[in-house]
């Protein structure tokens, strides 16, 4: 566990370290929600049923959330490791490999967390309403943090198989249809058939509407809360298994 905790504190003081890496991925959601209020904002207005009191930005805001925590910043802090030969220090050293992964994660924690902080007080600041008040804030941005450290897992095992700064970095480009794929401008029962088949597979589709769900209505919504949980709890099982795994064919 100590070691677990020096490398999480050496991975979390990166991220203020280094602001330059967290800073564009919260700058693109940021821009698209932008982007996006200024051309749909007058098709939807707050009388539209679906967004049952708020502006379109409250709609937005669950997408947006998921969008600034998906990034590769772990994988590609993973990159610089290997190369300066940090990573092969860490491996020879008398350290349980797991920690080194848990070391990134936690990381991943404190940045999303911060940039969850964030893309909410810019919501607010575009009349953004949480209507299940502050246990609601507090679940979206715990859940929203969660989500990146789950997907973090992806491109940590990209960076360790390839060794490649442009390789690893495409695991956020990854993200991109699968956020698309999503009832993301519209809920899911007005998508057109075939899309509304694919949002239905789609992992993430449960996870921005379990956010979603916190900010539109003053009650909690279990279905859609506990099918957001276990979405996020299974992908970090399996993309977390998947880096500690090419952690390990590394070491080999």
């Amino acid at each position: 566990m100590n070691e677990t905790l020096l490398l999480a504190r050496r991975a979390v003081r990166e991220v203020w370290r280094i602001p330059a890496a967290t800073i564009p991925a919260l700058f693109i959601p940021v821009f698209f929600l932008v982007v996006n209020l200024g051309q749909v904002n007058r098709i939807f207005p707050p009388s539209t049923p679906f967004l049952h009191g708020q502006h379109y930005v409250a709609f937005q805001i669950p997408v947006s959330l998921v969008f600034a925590v998906s990034s590769a910043t772990s994988g590609l802090a993973m990159v610089t490791d290997i190369d300066i030969g940090y990573l092969d220090k860490l491996l020879a050293a008398p350290i349980r490999r797991t920690a080194i992964v848990w070391g990134r994660l936690a990381a991943d924690l404190a940045r999303g967390i911060a940039v969850s902080v964030l893309v909410l007080a810019v919501g607010f600041a575009f009349g953004a309403r949480v209507k299940s008040g502050l246990i609601g804030v507090l679940l979206l941005v715990l859940l929203s943090a969660l989500w990146g450290v789950a997907y973090a897992g992806i491109a940590i095992a990209i960076a360790l198989k390839t060794k490649n700064v442009q390789t690893t970095n495409a695991s956020f480009l990854i993200f991109f249809p699968l956020l698309f794929l999503t009832p993301n401008f519209v809920p899911l029962d007005l998508l057109a058939g075939p899309l509304k088949a694919i949002a239905r597979f789609n992992p993430v589709t449960y996870v921005i509407t379990g956010l979603r769900d916190l900010v539109l209505f003053p009650n909690i919504h279990w279905g859609s809360l506990g099918a957001c949980a276990l979405t996020i709890a299974l992908s970090g099982i399996v993309l977390t298994g998947l880096s500690l795994r090419a952690l390990n064919t590394f070491a080999d």
